[in-house]
């Protein structure tokens, strides 16, 4: 039986994707304003920050680092940014502080919350379920959008990565999740877009797991068979049809 429920946020809960690309052109044409250039030069620039910073991990972290994990670090723009301008040989100072802003702010205002995930938790808030939140990133950046989605009302707890140091599909992520969930693996649900990090990484942990294919995504090219075999939502609702029959992958 389902007692906890939990949902990744980025692009389950809204679509990041089409956010991110608002954001990071607005800050890169602000990295034009303020040293000239051209945007080009700063995207380029910025597209190996995320590879670079887990790339200075030392030595010991890295050998914990299982395959085709990241540490929860290498979503920090804060990073990202001061990492970018540092290549560049480009102050910092009030840069990496003002352009952090700027992207960040510009996700803000460009998210609307995926149709219809409002009445379904309020729904799985009816049936007495408890409702949580899986998610790679850094913490306080999470809980600003949950806010600004109007999502905190319907939550029992968050989980964000920083918490476990490693990324999703990493199995220390999953067991802080089921710490914080409170239950045993088969007593939850996941949700999320990821093929991988979510549906996989949720049901190696033992929790059920639906992938939430609502929009397709370019990381997400699945071998055909897994695709045909793997358990999909293609909106909100369905979760609900689904935990009343019972009807969940093996």
């Amino acid at each position: 039986m389902i007692r906890t429920v939990i949902y990744d946020l980025d692009d389950t809960l809204y679509d990041f994707h089409q956010a991110d690309k608002l954001a990071f052109a607005a800050m890169c044409r602000s990295c034009d304003e303020r040293f000239g250039g051209g945007t080009e030069r700063f995207a380029e620039a910025f597209k190996p920050s995320y590879q670079a910073i887990n790339e200075y991990m030392p030595e010991d972290i890295k050998a914990l680092m299982t395959d085709g994990v990241t540490v929860a670090t290498c979503h920090s723009r804060t990073l990202r940014i001061a990492h970018m301008l540092e290549q560049m040989d480009l102050p910092l100072f009030p840069h990496v502080i003002e352009l952090y802003d700027i992207y960040w702010n510009t996700i803000l205002d460009n998210m609307e919350a995926a149709p219809h995930i409002h009445e379904v938790m309020q729904a799985l808030k009816e049936k007495g379920l408890r409702i949580g939140i899986g998610s790679n990133m850094t913490s306080r950046i999470q809980y600003r959008k949950l806010d600004r989605l109007g999502l905190g009302p319907y939550l029992d707890f968050v989980t964000v990565s920083e918490e476990s140091f490693f990324d999703k599909p990493d199995a220390r992520f999953f067991d802080r999740v089921l710490y914080k969930a409170g239950c045993k693996p088969e007593e939850c649900l996941f949700v999320g877009d990821n093929y991988q990090f979510d549906y996989v990484g949720a049901r190696a942990s033992g929790m059920h797991a639906l992938w939430y294919v609502g929009k397709e995504k370019p990381w997400n090219h699945v071998d055909p068979e897994a695709r045909e075999a793997a358990l999909k939502i293609r909106d909100h609702r369905e979760i609900l049809k689904i935990l009343e029959e019972g009807s969940f992958v093996s």
